[in-house]
């Protein structure tokens, strides 16, 4: 490689990386919720299953949801997912015995298994929930600006709590993955 394609090529990476850096604080800015106290449903999002077991980022959005509703007893907790990839069991009965196991009460949980996506997981959910009830909404950090965007286009504005993601998801694949289906999400409209 040439001395001047060099040059070009650095300042590609530099553009591109600062590009991922500011969609990540803007992620993590949006992301941020002040409100999200005293929810009448909190939502938790699926993140795929192992070969029928959770993995690290669902036992953190599981971790997140238990402590939650140990601040918030009154609240009803969906857990949203259905059998995805080669799977046999669906993503919201794996959250349902994570909860249970960290004492959420059994009938405190209801479960949505016929998502296999983020879009069918609100279009599923909001079937489940009063129109004027208190929603609040528990996925990672990058996820939670596109699960906001797909509330609103129904009418509902939630409010979040979010489970941090791993560097390498945060500042690499997911970001490029969330700004093409967010543009999506806005160009549709």
């Amino acid at each position: 490689m040439g001395l001047k394609a060099h040059f070009v090529y650095n300042k590609f990476m530099k553009y591109i990386l600062t590009i991922i850096a500011i969609y990540a604080a803007i992620i993590m800015i949006m992301s941020y919720d002040f409100n999200a106290s005293d929810a009448d449903y909190l939502i938790v999002f699926g993140s795929g299953l192992d070969n029928d077991r959770e993995t690290f980022t669902m036992v953190n959005r599981v971790d997140r949801a238990a402590l939650y509703y140990k601040r918030n007893r009154n609240c009803k907790i969906i857990v949203s997912g259905g059998v995805t990839g080669n799977n046999s069991v669906s993503e919201a009965s794996v959250m349902r015995r994570l909860l249970i196991e960290r004492n959420v009460p059994v009938e405190m949980i209801t479960m949505e298994e016929n998502s296999i996506n983020t879009k069918q997981n609100v279009a599923n959910c909001i079937k489940l929930v009063d129109k004027d009830s208190k929603i609040v909404v528990c996925s990672n950090d990058y996820h939670i600006l596109r699960i906001k965007l797909l509330f609103l286009k129904h009418g509902y504005k939630v409010h979040s709590i979010f489970c941090r993601s791993m560097p390498v998801e945060l500042f690499v694949h997911l970001p490029l993955e969330e700004i093409f289906i967010i543009k999506n999400l806005i160009d549709k409209d």
